[in-house]
C-alpha cells in the first residue's frame, strides 16, 4: 500500500467516543493515525489527564497523532492577514511542547506525534531553548524542580524518539539546519493539491532543494522517515520507488562526492546540535 489514511477524530468533547473512533479507525486500516485540533479551547489543554486514554490508545494501536496548521486566534486579527501568517505556526506547534514538558512522552513512550504543514525551521530553536533550560543553564537555575520533574531525558531526545515533522514544501534554509532539527525527524511533503504546493513542478522543486544534500539524507527525508513513522512495507514499495524515483541523477546529485558540493556540510554535520556537542558550527549561507 502506498497510502496510510489518517482519521479526523474529535477528541475534545467525548473521550469515550474518541477512543472508540480511534479503535474503529485502526481496525478499518487507517493506519496513518489520527488528526486532532491544534487548539483545544474551551476544553482543557492536552496535558490534562482526561486525554490519557486517547494517548494510550494511539500508543497501543500504533496510531500517530497529528496536528495541522490552519487554526489560530483569528478573531484578534481582523483584516490583517500578516498577523495570521506570523502566528499560525505557533498555534499549530503548541500542543507539542504541552505534551513534552508535561511528561506525556515519558508516560507514553510509544506515542508518535506529528506536526504537519508548519515547515521545519521552528524545531531547531525550540530544541535549543528547551535543552539548555533542561540542562539548567544560567537563566534556568531559578525555575524550580517542577521544570524537569516529569522528564528523564532532554527535550530533544523525546523529540527524536516520539516526534516527526510533516514539512510541506521544505525550504533550502530548513535543509541547511537539518542536523539541528534532526535528519530523522523531517518528512518532506508536497501539499498536493493546494496552490502553494509543488505540483506539477515537484521534481524541479526537489532538484533545487536537494541538489547538494547527501544521498542517504535525501532518501531519509523524502521517504524512509515516513516509512518508519507509518510502518510502510519498504520491500513491497521498492518497485514503486524504482519506477517513480526520484533518482540521484534526476536531483542533480551525480558527482557530488567528487566535485566538492558536499564539503560545506562537514562542519555543521560534525557540530550536529552544537549546544550538546560543544562544537561551534559555521552557518552555511543558503537561500
Amino acid at each position: 500500500m502506498r497510502r496510510a489514511g489518517v482519521a479526523i477524530v474529535p477528541i475534545l468533547h467525548d473521550i469515550d467516543a474518541a477512543v472508540a473512533e480511534i479503535e474503529w479507525a485502526a481496525n478499518a486500516g487507517l493506519r496513518g493515525g489520527i488528526l486532532v485540533p491544534s487548539m483545544w479551547q474551551p476544553y482543557p489543554p492536552y496535558h490534562h489527564e482526561r486525554y490519557d486514554r486517547i494517548w494510550a490508545a494511539c500508543q497501543d494501536l500504533q496510531m500517530p497523532v497529528h496536528v495541522h496548521s490552519g487554526a489560530a486566534d483569528k478573531e484578534s486579527y481582523g483584516e490583517w492577514v500578516g498577523i495570521y501568517v506570523s502566528e499560525v505556526r505557533w498555534w499549530s506547534t503548541r500542543p507539542l511542547w504541552f505534551l513534552l514538558w508535561s511528561g506525556k512522552f515519558e508516560q507514553f513512550p510509544g506515542l508518535r506525534f506529528v506536526v504537519t504543514e508548519c515547515g521545519a525551521f521552528w524545531a531547531a530553536d525550540l530544541l535549543w531553548t528547551s535543552d539548555i533550560v533542561y540542562d539548567r543553564e544560567h537563566a534556568a537555575k531559578k525555575l524550580g524542580k517542577n521544570l524537569t520533574s516529569h522528564l528523564e531525558m532532554r527535550p530533544s531526545e523525546y523529540f527524536d524518539r516520539n516526534c516527526a515533522i510533516g514539512a510541506s514544501n521544505t525550504r533550502r534554509r530548513e535543509l541547511a539546519r537539518r542536523y539541528e532539527i534532526g535528519v530523522g525527524n523531517i518528512m518532506w511533503g508536497n501539499d498536493f493539491p493546494h496552490p502553494e504546493g509543488t505540483w506539477p513542478h515537484t521534481k524541479e522543486w526537489l532538484r533545487s532543494a536537494f541538489c547538494d544534500i547527501p544521498i542517504d539524507e535525501t532518501q531519509a527525508i523524502l521517504g524512509q522517515n515516513a516509512a518508519e513513522v507509518y510502518s510502510f512495507d519498504t520491500d513491497a514499495l521498492a518497485p514503486v520507488v524504482e519506477r517513480i524515483g526520484p533518482t540521484p541523477d534526476e536531483l542533480g546529485q551525480t558527482g557530488m562526492e567528487s566535485d566538492g558540493r558536499l564539503d560545506k556540510w562537514e562542519a555543521v554535520r560534525r557540530a550536529g546540535r552544537p549546544w550538546i556537542t560543544g562544537i561551534e558550527a559555521v552557518e552555511v549561507p543558503i537561500a
